[in-house]
């Protein structure tokens, strides 16, 4: 039985402080991704041992404040009041101390001890700035531990520092912003009421209640409602909200703002200090290149090209190895096994269907590689500011072009879940509406798949193809984007600000966490949805089976017998009803069925055509029975690089798979009309667009 003693810290601050890298410092690997109950906000936690503790660290996610005006606050403030850590750790950007020490000034407002980790501080010393530690501890109750995260530097003093608090050798002193005489008398008088609660006091933090209460917070009234003293309280909060409004005459959030301000600066003042000459702001000069207006375009589509000839030229021996390994292990279990149902499933089913989605797989962790590179150099925040202006002509503004990133970073779904940032609901739901149009990675190896099949002459080929469709997805969701902006949402978009980190050289550990992370989550969609869709594939196909025996004395080859029972199958029979509606598009039943079952998953294409390939082989000596999924595309005369155009065409548009369309549904406030609008647009501008490629590339005799 353990004898350590469990203790939950919470990791909090604003977007882009480093708060990822500190927690990715603690943790390492021992990571847990998940969500918070009954939201679609992601929960990163991690236990670690130290010290005779057992630490739950959790990420929070990156707020600017606890005023609950976006899911992500909400969440937090949840999680901060609701689970009553024993510890915060406030991950605080030194170098914009005015900004960062807003949301510690609220955090200490919950009376849980907190500790600022002051990252950044290389950039601050750059800057010719010090902090004063000691004034900042003595003089203002604020316990900070320097680091700089991106260089892992500071962490184990940090570690130290909590293992201190935890076992009383260090105090951390609770801060007590003066709000001004008029709101001091409000809370005191609200708190004598709370006092007589016990139910409240043991619950929530006295202060902190009694000054949401001022502000008719909605989540403290809510909170308040089972109390006996709650009409006196909802009473005196309404009283006191007016008497502050009528005394500033402003809204009650500026004023306490103002006054927390009002703190940060005094505490700034006195305790920053300039020691030496600023070195020059090397962030400031790449930015006059990098934002520029003329160039700032053309260096982001290079940044693009880079990315994908990053991915397909370094990638391409890696897949060669995956694809003869994943060939090797059907040959190897196919001789392992007698011939019958169970074999054709191992064999046709499970490493036919799994293993032509496993075989891009390095493809997809070199991509997520790259993006993550550009990502941690602070250059993909520069990306979403340059296209802020292109989106605003077509109705759309920033947070949208950061949630089309997302989707290529990796999956449309967390893509939709950022959506709830943008404060404007018509341009939330636009974005919802385009972000489906981007090649997440879900979608690359269909790409990958079909550039490999008739597009890879060259590395060079194989990047030039990848970056015209990336190019085409970007066109798409404009012109989607426009098109609703003219008619479903007429109106101009909201304001979009953002701040800029500073560059910074990533790091290998951060680079490689990254690309594992989001690899995994591939690998367990292929030991999952993928790998229960080729089982269904394969039954599918199998039965009901026709009598081999009978069409062998009919003088049919073992190929003409395989192509019977595939026509003869429940999925063959679906692929012919379907293949009338879709062969104007240059689609025959086995595409329009891969189709079908990539509603799934995206990856499910991939998998559906690797077993229906694989049960079209036979077992002879011919070298080409072993092909990859791609060589065996390439050379079956039903495909065509114009078809395969076509079928990509339909591929990026047509509707997202099931996961994403349900997290659609959600952030879209659960309402049929836009879930409507997103199959009616996506299944008929798919259809058009295929149907204009295929039929006039057959006219300009392609």
């Amino acid at each position: 039985m353990s004898d350590l003693k469990k203790v939950k810290i919470c990791l909090a601050g604003n977007p882009n402080c480093g708060k990822s890298s500190l927690f990715n410092n603690i943790t390492g690997l021992r990571q847990h991704v998940g969500n918070y109950p009954g939201v679609t906000v992601e929960k990163k936690e991690a236990f670690i041992t130290r010290s005779g503790y057992e630490f739950q660290i959790i990420d929070l996610p990156g707020i600017y404040g606890l005023t609950a005006s976006s899911e992500d606050e909400v969440v937090a403030r949840n999680v901060l009041i609701e689970e009553k850590p024993e510890l915060v750790i406030d991950v605080v950007d030194s170098s914009n101390l005015e900004r960062n020490l807003y949301l510690y000034a609220q955090l200490s407002e919950l009376k849980i001890p907190v500790i600022i980790a002051m990252n950044m501080t290389d950039i601050l010393d750059s800057k010719g700035k010090q902090i004063d530690y000691k004034k900042l501890e003595e003089k203002y109750n604020v316990t900070a531990v320097p680091i700089v995260a991106s260089k892992n530097k500071g962490t184990e003093e940090l570690l130290n520092v909590v293992v201190d608090v935890l076992n009383k050798k260090k105090e951390v002193k609770s801060v007590s912003i003066d709000y001004g005489k008029q709101i001091n008398e409000e809370k005191e008088i609200i708190s004598k009421m709370i006092l007589e609660d016990s139910s409240l006091t043991i619950k929530y933090p006295i202060n902190w209640l009694a000054l949401e209460l001022i502000k008719k917070d909605s989540y403290a009234l809510e909170k308040i409602e089972q109390s006996v003293e709650y009409s006196k309280l909802k009473n005196q909060a309404e009283k006191s909200n007016a008497k502050i409004l009528a005394l500033f005459n402003e809204n009650i959030e500026s004023v306490f703002a103002d006054k927390i301000y009002g703190w940060i600066i005094s505490v700034v003042d006195d305790v920053l200090s300039d020691v030496k000459a600023a070195k020059k702001d090397m962030s400031e000069a790449i930015d006059k290149i990098v934002l520029n207006k003329f160039w700032s375009v053309p260096i982001f589509l290079c940044v693009m090209f880079l990315i994908f000839w990053f991915t397909f030229t370094c990638s391409e021996p890696v897949v060669g190895w995956f694809e003869a390994g994943i060939e090797w292990l059907s040959n190897f279990v196919s001789g392992l096994l007698p011939d019958g149902n169970f074999k054709s499933l191992i064999v046709d089913g499970i490493i036919g269907g799994v293993g032509g989605v496993l075989g891009f797989f390095p493809l997809i962790i070199f991509m997520f590689f790259a993006i993550a590179f550009f990502e941690d150099t602070g250059y993909m925040a520069r990306a979403v500011f340059i296209m802020d202006k292109l989106m605003r002509k077509f109705g759309l503004h920033g947070k949208s072009f950061a949630s089309l990133l997302i989707a290529t970073n990796g999956c449309a779904v967390p893509a939709m879940m950022s959506t709830r940032t943008i404060d404007n609901p018509k341009d939330r739901i636009t974005t919802l509406l385009v972000t489906p149009f981007m090649i997440c990675g879900a979608k690359l190896p269909i790409f990958a798949l079909f550039i490999a099949a008739f597009f890879s002459k060259s590395s060079a080929q194989a990047t030039w193809t990848m970056f015209a469709f990336y190019l085409l997805s970007v066109c798409l969701a404009l012109f989607s984007g426009w098109v609703f902006k003219k008619t479903l949402f007429k109106g101009e978009p909201g304001y979009f600000v953002m701040e800029l980190p500073p560059y910074r050289v990533p790091t290998i550990k951060s680079l490689f966490l990254k690309m594992w992370e989001r690899g995994w989550m591939y690998l367990k969609k292929a030991g999952t949805i993928i790998l229960l869709m080729s089982v269904l594939i394969w039954a599918g196909l199998t039965f009901p089976q026709v009598d081999e025996d009978k069409l062998a004395q009919q003088n049919l080859s073992e190929e003409e017998i395989a192509s019977v029972q595939m026509e003869q199958s429940y999925i063959g029979k679906l692929g012919n009803f379907i293949e009338p509606i879709i062969k104007p598009i240059g689609f025959d039943g086995k595409m329009g069925i891969a189709l079908i079952a990539g509603l799934a998953a995206k990856e499910v294409v991939v998998s559906t055509l690797g077993t229906i390939y694989s049960m079209g082989e036979t077992d002879t000596e011919d070298d080409e029975a072993v092909n990859s999924l791609a060589e065996k595309i390439a050379s079956d005369s039903n495909w065509s690089p114009l078809k395969s155009i076509a079928f990509l065409m339909f591929c990026l548009i047509y509707i997202p798979c099931i996961v994403a369309v349900a997290v659609f549904y959600r952030e879209a406030g659960s309402r049929l009309k836009w879930l409507l609008v997103l199959f009616i647009w996506t299944t008929i501008l798919g259809y058009l667009l295929s149907f204009i490629v295929y039929q006039g590339g057959r006219l300009l005799g392609f």
